[in-house]
């Protein structure tokens, strides 16, 4: 998974093609975690005060031939879902800061708490995914 921030919007690069599939052996699709990883990273970073507002995400899967769509999440969104289920063990995230025209980037290793989805959360989850839906 390749994540880069550049003018505001978060891009989620990953090598799946079937997002559907079975993620860990269990009910949870990988397109269920890879939308739980995007509001994971919005969460931390409006908590450490690196963005205001929220997050825009463009997601493509199939590294990068895939266009899965853009998604919006604010920082509002993010914590009422933190608090819902949970923050469990850090996971170390890595993101890439464009520096813009003529600057250049640099990476940075994070350590953004994953949301316990376990158990009964596990359906709840899913029912949330469905109705959270790519902005076009």
């Amino acid at each position: 998974m390749r994540l880069m921030f550049d003018e505001g919007m978060m891009e989620m690069v990953v090598p799946d093609t079937n997002t559907t599939a079975s993620a860990y052996g269990g009910h949870l699709r990988i397109y269920d975690v890879h939308i739980a990883k995007m509001f994971e990273v919005t969460h931390n970073l409006c908590q450490t005060g690196r963005v205001g507002g929220g997050i825009g995400w463009s997601y493509f899967s199939g590294n990068g031939s895939i266009n899965m769509g853009n998604f919006r999440i604010s920082c509002d969104l993010a914590a009422n879902l933190a608090v819902a289920y949970g923050l469990g063990t850090p996971e170390h995230t890595v993101i890439y800061w464009s520096g813009g025209e003529g600057f250049p980037g640099r990476t940075q290793v994070f350590d953004v708490p994953i949301f316990n989805i376990t158990g009964g959360k596990v359906n709840r989850w899913m029912s949330f995914v469905q109705t959270f839906g790519p902005t076009r």
